[in-house]
């Protein structure tokens, strides 16, 4: 089976190749863009064990429903619904049928709408069993600048699906969304907030004029402390730099042969689909995309009693591309999960899990 990330290409091309010719004809997007993407992924749609077609549930006498236009199942129970719309229909308020479909069944935490250049992925993170309003990531696969939701689509594997990954991924997307809003209010920071801040600072009346003038020297301050609060977690978290590294905090950076012998894995094993290059730091040995200093998409402990490697992805989409492996979290490096290595040779077992973290940091598009 291919990558997710090379059926995700292969998926873009075909969309900007047929979208043209299938326009208005829902039965010719369902077979020749919906129904390809999830024979990529590894479902059989011909068997009813793991796809049934138009499948219809029963909502009793009082009421009768349309069918969805596929129910999947997974060790027999249904897994998600798709309700699919032609290419060029616009998916707003399509929604309520799915909806319906997806509080039919309380093992299902996974909804998609779909026209097959544009998806909305749904599932319960508010309300158990109710599907929430707005869709926890979505994708427009003919357009240039929507990035590929490569997590989702990796869970959305059948060798790797999973109801309880799919719902923790999507709850901490809603959480971080959530608190992203919080940060930029507070970024921007209210009259109120500016004279709680200052109230034991500024001797002066608040007048307007005042809080005016305080505002960007607050939200200055604010953009500081984070970034003050996020170096001493790093410093303090065992995960991210040893007892031993400390001690190096204040001379030069000494490169090992291990890290060395790790990077050179990881290079071959991306090879020039994905070009990469290193940057030794005291805390970690971090790996980046050519050309691209600041995007960083895999870290490496090398030199602790258990090595490391940390990605910038949660733990529910690592957990099926580690191979059983211990994987940790910690607040020191929010967004990024540690898998525990035996050696750097077992780098080699881990290609898929380092192009995920590759993609997601080089804004979802393989150079």
């Amino acid at each position: 089976m291919s990558s997710i990330t090379e059926i995700t290409t292969d998926y873009v091309k075909r969309v900007r190749d047929l979208s043209d010719i299938v326009r208005g004809n829902e039965q010719a997007t369902k077979q020749s863009l919906i129904g390809w993407f999830f024979t990529q992924l590894g479902y059989d749609l011909t068997d009813p064990r793991q796809c049934i077609p138009e499948y219809k549930a029963d909502f009793g006498k009082e009421r009768s429903a349309k069918p969805i236009d596929w129910a999947f199942l997974n060790n027999g129970q249904f897994a998600f619904f798709v309700e699919a719309k032609e290419v060029g229909r616009k998916l707003a308020g399509f929604d309520e049928q799915l909806a319906d479909y997806f509080s039919k069944d309380p093992n299902v935490k996974l909804g998609i709408l779909t026209n097959g250049a544009q998806w909305r992925f749904f599932t319960d993170a508010e309300n158990a069993n109710i599907m929430d309003k707005e869709p926890f990531a979505t994708w427009d696969a003919s357009s240039d600048t929507s990035p590929v939701p490569i997590e989702v689509l990796t869970l959305l594997q059948k060798s790797k699906f999973s109801s309880d990954h799919i719902r923790t991924f999507a709850q901490r997307q809603r959480t971080e969304s959530l608190l992203v809003t919080e940060l930029s209010r507070l970024l921007e920071p209210s009259t109120e907030f500016v004279k709680l801040a200052l109230q034991n600072i500024e001797s002066r009346n608040l007048t307007p004029a005042v809080v005016e003038n305080w505002k960007p020297i607050l939200k200055g301050a604010i953009q500081q402390w984070a970034k003050q609060r996020s170096l001493a977690e790093a410093l303090e978290s065992p995960s991210s730099l040893d007892v031993n590294e400390v001690g190096n905090a204040a001379g030069k950076i000494v490169t090992t042969q291990q890290e060395l012998d790790a990077f050179a894995v990881v290079m071959r094993m991306l090879g020039k689909e994905y070009p990469c290059a290193y940057e030794d730091a005291v805390a970690y040995f971090k790996v980046h995309v050519q050309g691209r200093r600041t995007w960083v998409f895999a870290r490496l402990n090398m030199d602790r009693r258990v090595p490391l490697l940390w990605v910038p992805l949660s733990e529910a989409v690592v957990a099926p591309l580690a191979g059983g492996r211990a994987l940790s979290t910690t607040s020191g490096s929010v967004g990024w999960t540690a898998v525990a290595l035996n050696s750097p040779g077992d780098l080699e077992h881990l290609k898929d899990l380092l192009v995920a973290a590759y993609v997601v940091i080089n804004k979802g598009t393989a150079t």
